[in-house]
């Protein structure tokens, strides 16, 4: 039977009525070696992580399927399996495949989550193309190229370089006029009429066409509109522990095991409490990975400002937040901004995805209550890292997933006979795997004690994922790439490597196709915001 409280892996992951160590099988050598690099910055950090070789849930094993090969042409097949490819490219041509081998990494974050959730009591195996493309499937995306699978971001051509601009938001359009107008565009002030989607990219593309980048993005954020520029350079760690005077470990660092909820007699909940103040996607699927691992999920909003994932894709947010309890509390008021205290006061993890200067105006220092309470663990997932704006001098950025990933050079890449230009990888990719990694963080630091504040910016993993792993993925400068591509958008496109054929299969939606029961709804805005304060006796 399966584990209790873990749902069963589907996909790529292991079958439902497995719970023993990880088959070798099933983790071949490129997986292995992003798995030691992963764990290195685990370690690194303080984080609790001991070598999980030698039991099988990490040992040697040949490729699946007997896909010999070059390592870029076993990932571009995996790619293509996987659903990713299938928004991955310009409409009409042939879907492409990132230069990094980004299953590798996911899947040996995955691995690694695996194996620390075990250690807390609730062992929870993952399927990664659900996990990285389960909306894009909901929602029904495609590949788009310059544009973003949901439309919402764009790659265009400054001056000198790539950048990417969302306009997500009615805020961003609104703010069009005055970037425009900043930039010289002297159509920009000008208009007074509503601005339709395509026509305020093509007067966008215009005005940044003459522009240097560095002067885009700075306006840009001067705007607090999300933009940033192409970079392939960096490869930064995906997450830091930053130093918090006199925080210390919790005494007990045995796992976490985890507890019943509170039964009809009113007994205590026991599970370790994670009070989850983020919204839209990274922060919230870290809080579902850790409430998978057996750890009592509390969502709490804003009564002003509640999540706006609310009022997206339905499905998507009851993937999210099922089975997770919600609060709803006035921030605007003193009453409410001291139940917010009290709540995080209580929490053993706290995830946010806050600027640090808006936590500041609710009264939550995050330094000052990781150190106050031995243990604790504090999630901070922003678009740039709680430090950007210091070190830069500059407001602290906005960011979304799909342009937080091309400023982690987390693109791939259209070669034509006249020029190589960037297209969009997946959806949004860089908050799924913010979202991953902040959940091995957040596992990790628990099984040491606690007492970290975890610094993970989207910018930053995206990076760490995109990075070439080798010469044999440097493969944009002109050499021929070690895979081809057949096929058109009517009859499908496949994928051939040596003697290996895979066809570019669309992304699958992140429950089984199994699943007979309709799937469980998440809870309204504040429907345990009484029950919740009553029983932790903060009211």
């Amino acid at each position: 039977m399966p584990t209790p409280g873990v749902q069963p892996p589907t996909g790529d992951a292991l079958p439902a009525d497995h719970t023993g160590p990880a088959p070798t099988s099933l983790v071949d050598p490129s997986t292995r070696r992003e798995l030691d690099d992963l764990s290195g910055v685990l370690a690194a950090q303080g984080l609790g992580v001991r070598s999980i070789d030698g039991r099988g849930e990490r040992a040697g094993g040949p490729p699946t399927a007997g896909q010999g090969g070059s390592a870029a042409g076993l990932h571009a097949l995996g790619w293509a399996a996987s659903g990713l490819m299938w928004l991955t490219g310009m409409p009409g041509r042939a879907p492409l495949v990132p230069d990094g081998p980004v299953l590798d990494r996911a899947r040996a974050a995955a691995w690694l989550f695996t194996s620390l959730s075990a250690r807390l009591g609730c062992r929870v195996d993952l399927d990664v193309a659900r996990l990285l493309g389960g909306r894009a499937a909901l929602m029904g995306l495609r590949r788009a190229g310059v544009s973003s699978a949901n439309g919402s971001c764009r790659l265009l051509r400054a001056a000198d370089t790539w950048i990417a601009v969302s306009l997500a938001r009615p805020h961003d359009v609104d703010a069009l006029d005055a970037l425009l107008g900043a930039l010289g565009d002297q159509a920009g002030p000008a208009m007074a009429r509503p601005r339709l989607a395509d026509t305020a990219w093509t007067d966008l593309a215009r005005g940044v066409s003459g522009a240097a980048a560095s002067d885009v993005i700075q306006i840009a954020r001067l705007l607090a509109m999300p933009a940033s520029v192409l970079r392939t350079d960096r490869r930064p760690v995906p997450f830091r522990s930053l130093p918090v005077a006199d925080a210390r470990p919790a005494r007990r660092t045995a796992p976490h095991r985890a507890a019943p909820r509170r039964d009809e007699r009113g007994a205590p909940d026991r599970r370790p409490l994670v009070v989850d103040l983020s919204a839209m996607w990274a922060g919230p699927l870290c809080a579902h990975l850790l409430g998978r691992a057996g750890l009592r999920v509390v969502k709490v909003e804003s009564s002003s400002r509640p999540d706006g994932a609310r009022g997206g894709d339905p499905a998507f947010y009851d993937w999210l937040h099922r089975g997770h309890e919600s609060v709803e509390l006035d921030f605007a008021a003193p009453r409410g901004r001291t139940l917010l205290r009290r709540l995080v006061d209580r929490a053993d993890v706290v995830i946010e995805s806050s600027r640090p200067r808006a936590l500041a105006q609710l009264g939550l220092d995050a330094r000052g209550l990781v150190a106050a309470r031995p243990g604790k663990v504090w999630i901070s997932i922003t678009g740039y890292g709680r430090t950007f704006g210091a070190e830069d001098q500059t407001p602290d950025p906005v960011a979304f997933g799909d342009d937080a990933a091309v400023a982690g050079g987390l693109v791939a890449w259209e070669r034509t006979d006249h020029a190589t230009s960037p297209v969009f990888c997946a959806d949004a990719i860089a908050d799924p795997l913010t979202g991953l990694f902040a959940a091995v963080a957040a596992a990790g630091s628990l099984l040491a004690g606690g007492g970290h504040l975890l610094d993970i910016p989207l910018r930053d993993v995206a990076a760490w994922v995109a990075a070439p792993a080798g010469t044999d993925d440097r493969d944009r400068h002109g050499r021929a790439l070690p895979w081809r591509v057949t096929g058109s958008d009517q009859a499908g496109w496949t994928v051939h490597h040596g003697s290996v054929s895979q066809r570019v299969l669309p992304p699958r939606t992140p429950r089984s196709d199994s699943t007979v029961a309709p799937p469980a709804r998440a809870a309204p805005a504040g429907a345990h915001t009484q029950i919740v304060l009553e029983r932790m006796g903060l009211i």
